[in-house]
């Protein structure tokens, strides 16, 4: 996760540049919570299908699994609000912004473990816990190498090469 990715002015004060993190914070929150809230409601209406029910043991296990999980980036998606509204007119947006950088930080490597979760689960129910575990395990690693790995390795630009 780039650590600005507006270029702070060469005037903005530390109340403006809070403002503008937590701003771009907000957004990023944003981004993430459409495929947090898709994925849930994917999970929470599979129950109400026909097909649900000829699931075995560990296939409803692994679906609570998700359920559950779903629910607790949903819930961490908007704990930095309830953490703003607390901390709201107390002077203290610097915590507020630090709390809200390090939950993103958890939400980020949440939705991307919830999704590949989702689709583990899906080729597993179809194609059996063989193709699913092989499937799902790619996709595990892919997202992890790409949520947690990527961005410690990627090499900062200063500025856009020219086209």
């Amino acid at each position: 996760m780039a650590k600005h990715s507006t270029p702070p002015s060469k005037t903005e004060d530390s109340d403006e540049e809070l403002h503008r993190k937590w701003n771009e914070l907000l957004q990023e929150m944003r981004v993430m919570q459409t495929g947090a809230q898709i994925l849930a409601a994917f999970l929470v209406v599979l129950p109400f299908q026909s097909r649900f029910d000829t699931l075995e043991v560990p296939d409803e296990r692994f679906y609570l699994v998700l359920l559950v999980a779903s629910a607790l980036v949903i819930l961490l998606l908007v704990t930095p609000v309830a953490v703003h509204r607390h901390f709201f007119g107390q002077q203290l947006k610097a915590t507020t912004v630090h709390l809200g950088h390090i939950i993103s930080r958890l939400v980020v490597v949440g939705v991307g473990v919830l999704v590949a979760g989702c689709v583990w689960f899906v080729v597993q129910v179809l194609h059996g816990w063989q193709t699913g575990l092989i499937v799902g395990g790619i996709l595990m690693a892919a997202a992890l190498f790409l949520l947690l790995i990527l961005p410690r390795i990627v090499t900062p630009r200063s500025t856009l090469p020219a086209e």
